[in-house]
């Protein structure tokens, strides 16, 4: 078993425990917040005297072929969530807190895997920009400009969908965006911009409407101090991504 806990929690001796322990307690433990490919659960811990909630996501045990590739070849996706929030935060942006991550064993291959964050009950922009019949045009702004800011910074979120990105309104009246299931990232180097292609692709996931859509890219594009044309050809990749992810819903469809 392999135990990565962060610099801040690595002295406190319960915090420890816990995170040693969650292969055998995490079954029966904690309060389920998830269930699906992955379990998400909730725990109440006090650690050094102070009463806390963390929460710890268990990634789905892989199968033959990925037990081979994360042994010897990759890195798991605790491990990528664990580290992608620690350079997130270095690089000015908001995520829970990452506290640790855990790598278990079987005959010598990778099996289950966990990783465990601070808590952030914030809702995710879903419910202001997918679900209501006329989105939030703050909360859609405010997206706008933490995805220019994103890809300004060279940070690539392959998961930037609209469940992914919690919000909370500020007393000024502006978005705060903190990012969640950040497994899946790239980071350019300092300095080094993303292809304007990648950042285009990059923003098509976060909704199917075309209003919204329409709406924050035309924001990021003022963010970015793009030609007004680059709103047509965001629409235009969108479009291309969106039929090609019904081509592919129809022929999963087929082969089932």
């Amino acid at each position: 078993m392999k135990v990565v806990i962060s610099p801040r929690l690595a002295a406190c001796k319960d915090a420890v425990y816990f995170v040693n322990s969650l292969p055998e307690t995490f079954d029966n433990s904690g309060k389920t917040v998830f269930s699906g490919r992955n379990t998400i659960k909730v725990f109440k811990v006090e650690w050094g005297g102070k009463a806390q909630e963390v929460c710890v996501k268990r990634f789905k045990r892989p199968n033959a072929a990925q037990k081979i590739a994360y042994t010897f070849f990759r890195t798991t996706k605790a491990q990528r969530a664990f580290e992608n929030a620690h350079e997130l935060i270095r690089r000015g942006f908001d995520t829970p807190e990452p506290m640790a991550y855990v790598r278990t064993t079987r005959c010598g291959l990778v099996d289950y895997c966990y990783y465990v964050s601070a808590t952030d009950y914030n809702p995710p922009i879903k419910e202001q920009l997918n679900d209501p019949e006329e989105f939030s045009k703050e909360v859609a702004d405010g997206f706008a400009r933490f995805a220019a800011s994103l890809h300004e910074n060279g940070i690539l979120d392959i998961d930037l969908n609209s469940t992914n990105v919690l919000y909370s309104m500020q007393s000024d009246g502006t978005c705060h965006f903190s990012l969640i299931d950040i497994n899946r990232m790239r980071f350019m180097p300092e300095g080094c911009k993303l292809p304007i292609g990648e950042c285009m692709e990059n923003l098509t996931r976060f909704t199917g409407r075309y209003d919204l859509f329409r709406y924050v890219a035309e924001c990021y594009v003022e963010c970015r101090d793009m030609p007004a044309e680059t709103v047509e050809q965001l629409v235009n990749v969108k479009k291309i991504h969106d039929e090609k992810w019904r081509r592919r819903k129809s022929m999963l469809k087929i082969f089932k």
